[in-house]
């Protein structure tokens, strides 16, 4: 599971509690489910350092409270933020590489599919490469013991690359609270990028993070967002609603104004969502429509009531 857009860890820490859940479902002892999440389920990115330290952090004291040894397991999450390969160190490439083509060939490709990933952040597509000969590389720097200055900045490439390989995966859920960016607020770079990658969704970024997210899913899938509303009606988005019910069996809560009781008035209109990306003609998905209820507690409770 990851959410690409984790910000503080709100839905990592929901995730985790559903996983806790699931693991003891299944007769799994706790502590070994902590550890487990935190290994093999549970992934972050952020294009803020401080948000994903703070997710990072949330993850982190979840797994306190279900294991009060976890600290000493030395069990790292993986919730990063996104870092960019812009002002990497070649001699420290070349170092790390040792005269091996392969791994060179992979960096290489990292390198340049993460240049500018600051400006793009969680919508960037990366390549597969050998994560495990590229980790075998950095264990090798790290027993070596060698404290040069090649070692230790090569030894910052790990960052690098356990972003692009975050980036590269295939989830079985992807679920985010995308940013919201409408195509004249963006910076240049992120304009010519999201309107050559993602015609189909360039007029916001939560938009095409609906498109990005759908590329991390593996075949029969789930992606799970709450965004703004706009994409259902606008006719700028008409490409867009097409490509998804063309490949995706679609559930939708339309939730419309004051959904959120921090946000008042009509100032974001949502709608929640979840998508598998497996198609079936004669799939008829639930739609309940709540935006008539004025309070986010009416909806929940109009909601309950099965009205749809």
């Amino acid at each position: 599971c990851i959410d690409p857009c984790s910000g503080s860890g709100h839905i990592l820490a929901y995730m985790f509690d559903v996983l806790i859940q699931i693991y003891e479902a299944y007769g799994v002892d706790t502590r070994t489910a902590v550890a487990s999440i935190v290994e093999n389920n549970i992934y972050g990115l952020d294009i803020d350092d401080r948000a994903a330290q703070l997710a990072y952090f949330s993850v982190m004291m979840k797994a306190c409270q279900y294991d009060k040894r976890f600290l000493q397991r030395k069990v790292q999450p993986h919730v990063y933020a996104i870092v960019e390969s812009n002002h990497v160190d070649r001699y420290a490439v070349e170092y790390f590489c040792n005269g091996d083509e392969k791994l060179k060939e992979a960096m290489d490709t990292i390198i340049k599919e993460l240049y500018d990933a600051k400006e793009y952040g969680s919508i960037i597509t990366v390549s597969q490469q050998d994560w495990k000969a590229l980790y075998a590389r950095f264990d090798e720097i790290k027993n070596e013991g060698i404290l040069s200055l090649y070692s230790s900045e090569a030894l910052r490439l790990l960052k690098l690359v356990n972003v692009a390989e975050t980036l590269a995966k295939k989830y079985c859920i992807v679920t985010t609270n995308p940013p919201y960016m409408g195509v004249s607020g963006m910076a240049a770079k992120l304009s010519n990028y999201v309107k050559n990658k993602y015609p189909d969704s360039k007029n916001d970024l939560f938009a095409v993070f609906i498109e990005s997210c759908e590329k991390m899913i593996r075949k029969n899938g789930y992606q799970a967002m709450i965004t703004q509303h706009a994409w259902m009606f606008l006719s700028s988005y008409e490409k867009l609603r097409d490509k998804i019910l063309r490949k995706n069996q679609v559930n939708m809560v339309h939730l419309g104004p004051r959904a959120f009781e921090e946000i008042g008035g009509e100032v974001v209109q949502t709608t929640s969502f979840v998508m598998c990306n497996r198609y079936d003609l004669h799939y008829r998905g639930t739609y309940c429509r709540l935006v008539t209820a004025p309070t986010q507690d009416d909806k929940e409770a109009l909601f309950l009531q099965g009205n749809n």
